[in-house]
């Protein structure tokens, strides 16, 4: 069970962007709420004016990025920590399309898809790209998370988030979607899509136990 809303006092909040689960969508929203008090961490640290930063300010407010969930819990303890999960095909797919479209050369699993030309296929059996979910969840587990959304069901995940985090209803948004994305999900041959799904069975595990408590907690919001 994901813990109950947030106390009376001030809280901080880790905000783990997994790769390709709305991240860009909820980093908006929250730099948005949280004004001064935002730090994202990326390949550096900066502020919410995009200022470089040595290191996550201990008063910070919300910290939002790529790094594993254990990278920040030991300097901030008492966090409430926030998500984002999605389909483990579907966004390992939608993974695949972004680097080919807007290429990192920093990431060493980006360099090896454009040096190589890998397929879909190819790329998905890459051992960084496999059960990515599961490694940014590092120790912790879905119950330690006061909130955990699921890109499938965003509008209500969006709503669950804002009422979890007593911030306002934020208007619904998605940014850095592929352009050439023709409907919900991704047109793929079925033995293609089980093959994706076969790598990533510790992610398909986690995302089904996610799912779980994200409807577990909206209906206890309800009743």
């Amino acid at each position: 069970m994901m813990n109950s809303g947030p106390s009376t006092t001030r809280s901080q909040y880790l905000s783990i962007h997994i790769p390709k689960t709305a991240g860009v969508s909820i980093r908006n929203i929250l730099k948005e709420h949280f004004g001064p008090g935002f730090v994202l961490h990326y390949w550096e640290i900066t502020d919410a004016w995009g200022r470089v930063l040595g290191e996550v300010p201990s008063d910070a407010a919300c910290v939002h990025g790529h790094y594993q969930t254990d990278q920040l819990t030991r300097k901030f303890p008492h966090a409430e920590l926030i998500t984002w999960v999605r389909d483990p095909v579907e966004r390992v797919i939608s993974s695949y399309h972004h680097r080919l479209r807007d290429p990192d050369p920093k990431h060493p699993v980006c360099h090896e898809l454009h040096q190589k030309k890998l397929s879909l296929t190819d790329y998905a059996a890459l051992p960084l790209v496999r059960n990515e979910m599961t490694r940014f969840f590092g120790s912790k587990k879905p119950k330690d998370f006061l909130f955990i959304g699921i890109v499938e069901e965003f509008e209500p995940s969006l709503r669950l988030m804002a009422q979890l985090l007593a911030i306002p209803a934020p208007s619904s948004r998605r940014d850095n979607v592929n352009p050439e994305k023709l409907s919900g999900c991704y047109q793929l041959d079925p033995a293609v899509r089980r093959a994706i799904m076969a790598l990533n069975e510790q992610d398909a595990d986690l995302y089904a136990d996610c799912v779980r408590l994200n409807r577990y907690e909206k209906l206890e919001r309800i009743a």
